[in-house]
């Protein structure tokens, strides 16, 4: 996608290059301890990439770019580290003037959460409802670039699947690029405009596309494998489609 708030991410070396744009969901895949998670860190700024190796956001290096908000990250941890103590505190957090109510509670149901409460405690929500109001957080801030590290991991296949469609569609809409890490790549397998495979954490990754259809024992656990964590009993009820997109 091309547009007045057009983006541009790169990895590259002196042998290859990969290349995301704005409106793009771009899912890491690779075996445990390939550095998908790695990468992600990479991409914000947290860790530099190896020797003779490019990580840059509109053609700046992505550890020394100068806008604070253009890129976010959700973590793969649980519970969160929250960086306020109410709903409406974690929202406005970080940004350069609080919204106003109407945005804080426009923007809780457009993912999918309109019944949470500004004021309720943070300690109370569960893993759905704590994912969707990091991503709703995300989208006040308006990055340029968004990493999340296993979103969907540890959700029923179904709610995943909204969550998916939900993200891509804001991606495509806000014109932000996404760059997801999962273990379950058949959450993303209709949603993702590119796969990334890690081999080893020092290698740049290799655009692939999508495994094949899932027919074998193995690859049906790799899908159900969600349902097996357990999510909350409430969690179903926080996963209903965006109203906006």
């Amino acid at each position: 996608m091309s547009g007045p708030h057009s983006h541009s991410l790169e990895i590259s070396n002196s042998e290859a290059r990969l290349q995301a744009g704005s409106g793009e969901v771009v899912l890491l895949t690779g075996a445990v301890g390939s550095g998908k998670s790695l990468w992600l860190q990479r991409f914000a700024g947290l860790i530099k990439p190896p020797a003779k190796m490019v990580v840059a956001l509109d053609g700046v290096a992505c550890a020394t770019s100068a806008q604070p908000l253009a890129i976010r990250m959700l973590f793969d941890r649980w519970p969160p580290v929250w960086l306020g103590q109410y709903v409406g505190e974690e929202l406005a957090f970080g940004l350069s003037s609080r919204p106003s109510i109407t945005s804080l509670t426009d923007v809780l149901g457009q993912w999918g959460i309109p019944g949470l409460a500004l004021d309720a405690d943070l300690q109370t929500i569960n893993r759905l409802q704590a994912i969707r109001l990091s991503l709703a957080a995300m989208a006040l801030a308006a990055p340029a670039l968004v990493l999340l590290d296993n979103p969907t991991a540890a959700l029923p296949q179904s709610e995943a699947g909204v969550l998916c469609d939900d993200i891509s569609n804001w991606a495509e809409h806000s014109d932000t690029i996404v760059v997801v890490a999962c273990n379950r790549w058949q959450d993303w397998r209709h949603r993702a405009k590119q796969v990334w495979h890690c081999n080893t954490p020092d290698q740049l990754p290799q655009a692939e596309r999508f495994p094949g259809p899932v027919n074998t024992d193995s690859d049906r656990s790799a899908v159900t494998e969600g349902n097996a964590c357990g999510a909350a009993p409430n969690e179903a009820s926080q996963g209903a489609r965006s109203e906006v997109w």
